[in-house]
C-alpha cells in the first residue's frame, strides 16, 4: 500500500459510532461521517445506487453544517486531502455494509480533478484496497466547474480507463451546454434540481424537459433527475422518460443503506401516473375531436371533398385546421381553417399560413401515420409554423380511390387540453 493511501486510512477510525454502526474520521476538530442517498431506477422500481455525502459532527455528536467542513480546507493540498478522505470514508462505510450489487456515486472536487495527479496516485489504490470493482463506482464531475475542455476530457477519460462510470453533475445549471455532453460521452447525466422545479412551476419548462432528456439519450447517456421532493415532481420525472431519480421524495440521505431495495412507492406512482396522464386522449374535448376526425376520414375515403368532410370537425372548440398530405409528404391544396380561428390568426405568421404545396415529410405525424395505416396518431405539443402557437396534431393514413393520403388535424394546445 502506498504511503498516501496509508495516511488517509489512518484518519479513519474503526471504532463503531453509538447507534450508527459505521466509521467516522477526525478532521480539524470535527468528526466526519458518511450519509448515503438512494438512487432509484424508475423502470425497475428499486435502488440501483447510492450517492456518498459527507456529514460533520462536533465532539458531542451534534450535527454541524456541511460548509464548516469545506471552509477548513484553504490550500490546494488541504482540498486534495479532504476530498480523498471523504471518498475513502464513503467507500469504507459502503463496503462495511456488504453491498456489491449497487453503484456507489462519489463526488470529486474540480480542483482535485485538475491538480490531484500532482499529489500522487490515489484512487486506483483505494479501489484495490477495498476490493471494489471499478464498474461499481460512478465518478461525479460537475460539468461547468472545469473550463479547460482538454483537462475535462482528459479527466473523464482517466476514470473511464480505470473502468469506472462517469456522471456529469448539475447539468442545466449555470452555463451547461450539450456540446460537452456529445464530446465527453458520459455514462450518466445528472440534471440539476433547478430543472425539475422549473418544470413543476412553468408549463413551458415542463414541455421542453422531455426534449432535453431525449437529446441526452440520443447522445448515448442515461439521465438522472436529482432533487425530486414532491409527488408532482416525481410524476413530471416519470413523464420525461428519465432513467434514474434521486431526492427526498424517494429517500433521504442516511448512514445505513436501505434493507428493502424495491420501492412500493414507485409502483404506486406508476398507478397514479397512468390515471393522471394518457393525458390528452382522456379529455372529453379530445375524445370528441377524435370521433369527428374518424368520421371525416371515413367520408374522405368515400370520395367526399375535404371541406365537406371536415366541417363538423372544424366546429369543435380547439380544432384549428385540417389538411391532406400525399405519400411523399406534400400538402394537397390549402388547409381548411376553423371559422372560429380565422379572426385570431397572428399576422406575424402570415407568410407561413398558406400550406399548399408544402412538404411535411419531416413531421413525425406523417411518418407514424404511414407506418400504421388506419390508426390515429397523436404528437406531443409543438410550435405550429402556421400560427406560431402551441398545437398538437392528430393524423391517419387513408386510401381514397386507391391512393394513399394522410389526413391531419391541428388542435390548439391551450384550448383542447
Amino acid at each position: 500500500m502506498n504511503r498516501i493511501l496509508m495516511d488517509i486510512l489512518e484518519l479513519i477510525e474503526d471504532a463503531t459510532i453509538p447507534n450508527m454502526g459505521h466509521s467516522q474520521s477526525n478532521y480539524k476538530g470535527m468528526r466526519l461521517s458518511s450519509a448515503f442517498q438512494p438512487i432509484f431506477s424508475l423502470s425497475h422500481c428499486r435502488v440501483v445506487g447510492y450517492e456518498g455525502l459527507i456529514r460533520a459532527f462536533d465532539e458531542q455528536q451534534q450535527a454541524l453544517p456541511v460548509w464548516r467542513i469545506f471552509e477548513q480546507a484553504k490550500t490546494e493540498s488541504e482540498i486534495v486531502e479532504l476530498d480523498r478522505l471523504s471518498r475513502a470514508l464513503h467507500m469504507h462505510n459502503f463496503m462495511q455494509q456488504g453491498q456489491s450489487a449497487q453503484w456507489l456515486f462519489l463526488n470529486i472536487n474540480p480542483q482535485v480533478i485538475v491538480n490531484g495527479k500532482h499529489y500522487g496516485q490515489f484512487f486506483q489504490d483505494l479501489l484495490e484496497h477495498y476490493g471494489v470493482p471499478p464498474s461499481m463506482v460512478v465518478v461525479e464531475i460537475i460539468e461547468g466547474a472545469i473550463e479547460d475542455e482538454s483537462q475535462l476530457s482528459e479527466s473523464v477519460q482517466f476514470y473511464k480507463n480505470l473502468g469506472c462510470l462517469v456522471a456529469i453533475d448539475d447539468f442545466g445549471s449555470g452555463h451547461s451546454n450539450f456540446e460537452r455532453i456529445w464530446r465527453l460521452s458520459p455514462d450518466i447525466v445528472k440534471l440539476d434540481r433547478s430543472m425539475i422545479t422549473q418544470a413543476a412551476s412553468t408549463a413551458v419548462a415542463r414541455r421542453v424537459l422531455p426534449g432535453v432528456v431525449s437529446l441526452i439519450h440520443e447522445a448515448g447517456s442515461l439521465v438522472l433527475i436529482e432533487g425530486v421532493e414532491t409527488e408532482q415532481e416525481a410524476i413530471i420525472a416519470m413523464d420525461t422518460d428519465v432513467d434514474l431519480v434521486q431526492g427526498y421524495y424517494f429517500g433521504r440521505p442516511a448512514p445505513y443503506l436501505l434493507q428493502e431495495t424495491r420501492s412500493e412507492s414507485i409502483a404506486k406512482l406508476f398507478q397514479g401516473y397512468r390515471q393522471s396522464t394518457v393525458p390528452e386522449i382522456r379529455h372529453q374535448k379530445m375524445q370528441d375531436a377524435i370521433a369527428a376526425f374518424l368520421k371525416a376520414s371515413e367520408q374522405l375515403q368515400a370520395g367526399v371533398p375535404l371541406l365537406n368532410a371536415v366541417q363538423a370537425l372544424l366546429a369543435i372548440p380547439g380544432v384549428d385546421r385540417c389538411y391532406l398530405l400525399n405519400q411523399q409528404g406534400v400538402q394537397i391544396g390549402t388547409s381548411e381553417v376553423a371559422p372560429s380561428r380565422r379572426s385570431i390568426m397572428s399576422v406575424r405568421y402570415q407568410p407561413l399560413a398558406d400550406g399548399s404545396g408544402a412538404n411535411w415529410i419531416r413531421r413525425p405525424y406523417l411518418r407514424r401515420a404511414l407506418g400504421n395505416p388506419g390508426e390515429v396518431q397523436m404528437t406531443r405539443p409543438y410550435l405550429s409554423i402556421a400560427t406560431g402557437e402551441l398545437c398538437l396534431t392528430i393524423s391517419i393514413a387513408i386510401k381514397p380511390m386507391g391512393v394513399v393520403q394522410v389526413l391531419c388535424c391541428d388542435l390548439d394546445w391551450d384550448v383542447s387540453v
